[in-house]
């Protein structure tokens, strides 16, 4: 399957995501072990995003990205901030 340009944006929207999460746990802004682990803000980042950019555009939310697109965004996203908290 090949992903569109808007999906790939959405991919490293979830790595930037990550990213951000990871800076923010380093920082402790966002508690590891909390009652809200740090994978959901990454998980509602991208739906607000999503939700937003769908709104902006005017389209319904679940024809912008692909099922697929939004789960590698996911991976992606708590990948990077598993890495990046262990190397920040």
């Amino acid at each position: 399957m090949r992903l569109s340009r808007h999906e790939l944006l959405f991919v490293a929207l979830g790595a930037a995501l990550g990213a951000i999460v990871a800076y923010a746990a380093e920082a402790g802004f966002v508690v590891r072990d909390g009652a809200f682990p740090p994978f959901v803000i990454v998980l509602l980042g991208l739906g607000l995003t999503e939700l937003l950019i769908g709104y902006a555009v005017g389209r319904s939310p679940g024809t912008l990205v692909s099922m697929p697109a939004r789960f590698l965004a996911f991976v992606v996203g708590v990948c990077v901030f598993l890495l990046g908290e262990r190397y920040i």
